[in-house]
């Protein structure tokens, strides 16, 4: 993950290419490329049985707030060892996340804004299915205006073919 030039962050990849020249080749959006748009906590798996390059990671593309307050997990996938990775990206989640938010509170006194995602994140990989694992805020909606709960993340985790 580094800064890309919109002033977002984006995931990138280099790969290795040994030989006589050997190299590293230089770093690539391994993401789809439209607007300004974060890209974080990722996660790589090398898949032992196909070879392909799998990577999953936080992504604010579909935010409404206007902030980049909204996250759902991404996929990709590389068959060519990196080189190119497929487009449009897979979206994993089936509801975005605000980590911002409890229900509607912003800011909410009971979430610990410098502790948040990519905590209990990852990603496996085997015979060409995948299985991206994430923590998120879906499940944060309280009726009490304090938003006080024990728990304002929980693990999730999906299939990716």
């Amino acid at each position: 993950m580094d800064l890309a030039p919109s002033g977002a962050t984006d995931i990138y990849l280099s790969h290795f290419t040994p030989g006589r020249d050997s190299s590293w080749s230089s770093p690539m959006p391994v993401t789809d490329q439209i607007g300004v748009v974060d890209r974080f906590n990722h996660w790589l798996a090398v898949d032992p049985v196909t070879g392909d390059v799998n990577v999953s990671f936080y992504d604010t593309r579909n935010d409404t707030t206007g902030q980049r307050y909204m996250t759902d997990i991404y996929f990709t996938q590389s068959d060519d060892g990196g080189s190119s990775f497929r487009t449009p990206n897979t979206r994993v989640t089936d509801v975005s996340s605000n980590e911002h938010d409890c229900d509607g509170v912003f800011p909410c006194a009971f979430i610990n804004y410098g502790n948040q995602q990519g905590d209990y994140a990852g990603l496996a990989s085997f015979n060409g299915v995948s299985h991206a694992i994430w923590t998120d805020s879906r499940n944060n909606r309280n009726t009490s205006s304090s938003c006080k709960r024990g728990a304002m993340e929980e693990v999730f985790s999906a299939t990716v073919k």
